[in-house]
């Protein structure tokens, strides 16, 4: 069964990266900070800097056939040396690859690092659970949707790696399941005994690679918690020593990612100074204005640093927006925990306290939590393929297994995960964003059964205010925004979903269609009929309203908001777009 398992491993692994070298990245749009990071490690491989300039412009435009979209610049006040506001570490790395393959090198770089790591956690804990390691991996990996950021060319998966790669240092010499035909090995209160040199050098790239993370978001620093426990619990000649090792490899790490960015010329963070995002539509430094023109932009359009005040702000309203937050963050229908990061489940079945691994789950919470009261309103970090920010967390939550296990769990727990990777695994390079906005991991089964994060702005869908006090968000494309202010647009006969905001609780609402409209209305199984006709041919149907899907504040106002989700059909209505506006009874009765 062990081999199986690492053929299954090595094969989902090789699939991986046969994907990564196919994928034609050009034709697809850059999501997130893409062409930061790529231009990034443009600028090392060629130019060996880290300073933007107009020749790293045109390279991109020249390798990509299209303007960066969402190039983070930044710069310390007052200069007019402009260099990239993300820290340097994954540029670093991956500057090799951009350098042969310009576009495919970051996906490439990707697969490799999944793959590097995902063999390294098998190792360890097959020291643990014995023979299902290997599969227990692939499930962790595949299972998931771990695997598909491979496909995007962000630090997530970097990230992710990283932390894999330092808890299976830190657990590396924990040897407990053999074999009847393994080398008796040779163990001191858990501990290997092997060269000192070794021991040291594994502890300190067990502190870098965990530092990585830190660099990237300062709050993974709680990792270091169940690191230093298993440090500490080594045989005591050497505890000091692998301590010693580990924090000073979580020093050196962000001292050389902050000394490489201050010799660029910006802030040792990547984080603070003058920041600012640029998108295609907007004026791009050193081509439609000069550098040093950079801080009056700045000043005027506004600091996008993280570290200037009022930047990350706490919750307004902690017990309702937490309650709301952590019920999103465990099953949320784009950024559920359990649904795209379900095999988690195997680290808790294989638990055990030994070697700090009961902090593993401290230090997870910790994070979630932290997120979850400063970042309220985007506790997952906006990205397209469910929690960016808990992805680091994620391998961490692996070495909680500890007792022989058996393999088969892991394909029980990739078929109970199935419903909601599917699309991932017919389509692993897939685009992760569809035609109409909404993600493309999240299927049907998500949408109908997981509740929609109404908390988060940048969850799915188009925000429009629509009078009156109401704001909606638009669920599904079958319902669309035009550019006559509070009007929106229904494809007739299509299932509409919207998510309707009141300051006031309301008992019903005003739904006014155009001429094109037919008299039957279909909510929620009921048909409705429209009680008012008017003589231009519109109709007005009274949409009843029962209690609120939620009531919390939202991202623009620290008042609560009611929120109604509404899915309703014309029936029987053409197959064209219907105008529809939305109105409050009372605002109904002051236009009559």
């Amino acid at each position: 069964m062990e081999i199986l398992g690492w053929a299954v491993l090595g094969l989902l692994l090789l699939g991986t990266l046969i994907g990564a070298v196919a994928l034609d990245r050009a034709k697809l749009p850059l999501l997130g900070d893409e062409a930061t990071f790529a231009m990034q490690a443009a600028s090392l491989a060629w130019d060996f800097d880290l300073a933007y300039t107009r020749v790293d412009y045109d390279r991109f435009v020249h390798h990509w056939g299209m303007p960066p979209e969402g190039l983070i610049l930044q710069s310390r006040p007052g200069s007019d040396r402009l260099t990239y506001g993300k820290p340097p570490l994954y540029a670093l790395v991956i500057a090799p690859f951009v350098r042969v393959a310009p576009v495919k090198g970051p996906v490439i770089a990707n697969a490799l690092l999944l793959a590097a790591a995902s063999l390294l956690a098998a190792a360890a804990l097959r020291r643990r659970i014995g023979a299902a390691a290997p599969l227990w991996v692939a499930a962790f990996v595949f299972a998931s949707v771990a695997f598909a950021y491979v496909f995007w060319g962000d630090a997530d998966l970097f990230l992710m790696a990283a932390v894999a790669a330092g808890f299976a240092l830190v657990y590396w010499g924990d040897r407990r399941y053999s074999r009847a035909e393994d080398d008796m090995p040779q163990v001191y209160q858990g501990e290997d005994v092997q060269p000192a040199r070794g021991f040291l050098f594994r502890w300190l790239g067990a502190g870098a690679l965990l530092g990585i993370a830190v660099v990237f978001r300062p709050p993974y620093l709680a990792l270091a918690l169940p690191a230093l426990l298993a440090a500490w619990s080594t045989i005591r000649i050497r505890r000091w020593q692998a301590v010693a090792g580990l924090v000073l490899g979580l020093i050196v790490t962000p001292l050389l990612s902050m000394g490489l960015q201050a010799l660029a010329g910006g802030d040792p963070t990547g984080y603070g100074g003058q920041r600012q995002g640029i998108y295609a539509r907007e004026s791009f430094p050193e081509v439609d204005f000069p550098a040093n023109q950079w801080s009056d932009r700045v000043q005027k359009e506004g600091n996008a640093s993280w570290i200037q005040r009022d930047a990350v702000k706490p919750m307004v309203d902690p017990p309702v927006l937490g309650a709301w937050n952590l019920l999103y963050f465990f099953v949320g229908r784009n950024v559920g925990v359990l649904p795209y990061f379900l095999p988690l489940v195997l680290g808790l079945i294989a638990f055990q306290r030994d070697r700090g691994r009961w902090a593993i789950l401290l230090a997870v919470a910790v994070v979630a939590l932290f997120f979850l009261f400063v970042r309220p309103f985007n506790f997952y970090g906006g990205g397209a393929l469910g929690n960016r920010y808990f992805l680091p967390l994620y391998p961490a939550l692996w070495f909680l297994a500890a007792r022989p296990a058996r393999p088969v769990l892991a394909l029980i727990v990739a078929v109970l995960a199935s419903p909601f990777l599917s699309y991932l695994w017919m389509h692993p390079t897939a685009y992760p964003i569809r035609e109409d906005g909404q993600p493309a991991h999240v299927r049907a089964l998500a949408q109908r059964f997981l509740p929609y994060e109404t908390t988060q702005a940048s969850a799915p869908g188009q925000e429009v205010a629509v009078g009156g006090g109401l704001w909606v968000k638009l669920l599904n494309h079958n319902v669309w925004t035009t550019s006559r202010t509070g009007m929106l647009r229904v494809a007739g006969g299509s299932e509409a979903r919207l998510l309707v905001g009141s300051p006031q609780p309301l008992d019903s609402l005003h739904f006014e269609f155009d001429q094109n409209a037919p008299s039957r209305l279909v909510l929620g199984g009921e048909e409705l009929r429209p009680f008012v006709l008017k003589p231009d041919g519109y109709v007005i149907f009274e949409i009843p309203l029962l209690e609120p899907r939620a009531v919390h504040p939202l991202w623009w106002t620290p008042y609560n908001y009611h929120l109604y989700e509404i899915d309703f059909r014309l029936s029987g209505a053409p197959s064209r777009p219907i105008g529809l506006h939305i109105l409050p009874p009372r605002d109904l009765i002051q236009r009559r």
